[in-house]
């Protein structure tokens, strides 16, 4: 990953700067996570619709019917909106790079930590797990190692997205 990918330019824009491997990477993960989202039965879901009433079997089910379509359509407009900006960026000499506005920075934050969730959910991650890339041989390399860029590049966007909000209070 370069090392300041997202460089905030004032009211609330930002450019991007990625490998072009990496931004290749990215538009990957939104179209699968496009994917995945056309079978929202499966299990490696279940992180992106936890469940609102666990020991309520009926509400829970009328919370779903009143939730679910909105939930699932915003979560497909974030993962296009990913997929267009990245198209719409240019890429020269193995580097892509583009602009975010707000909207547009906290859908790709947003795509980020959906894919996270999957990707977390299929793969078994835990607290107590080590954040170590594994070796190429590994046959969850290619996941984990994903996971682990995606949170990388995650906590990039959130920094530069807190650039230049006045400090928190003490309270």
């Amino acid at each position: 990953m370069l090392e300041q990918p997202f460089m905030p330019r004032g009211n609330g824009w930002l450019d991007v700067r990625l490998s072009s491997n990496e931004a290749d990477a990215l538009r990957r993960v939104a179209t699968d996570v496009l994917d995945e989202l056309k079978d929202t039965t499966d299990p490696g879901l279940r992180r992106l619709f936890p469940p609102a009433y666990k020991d309520d079997p009926q509400r829970e089910e009328e919370f779903e019917v009143m939730t679910r379509d909105d939930l699932l359509t915003r979560k497909r407009n974030t993962a296009e909106a990913v997929v267009k900006s990245i198209d719409k960026g240019k890429s020269k000499k193995g580097t892509w790079s583009g602009r975010l506005d707000e909207e547009l920075a906290l859908a790709w934050l947003s795509l980020m930590n959906d894919a996270r969730l999957i990707l977390g959910t299929r793969l078994d991650v835990t607290e107590d797990m080590e954040p170590e890339p594994l070796p190429s041989e590994h046959p969850d390399a290619p996941r984990y190692n994903m996971y682990l860029y995606l949170g990388a590049l995650e906590s990039a966007l959130v920094e530069a997205l807190m650039f230049g909000l006045p400090p928190g209070t003490n309270d």
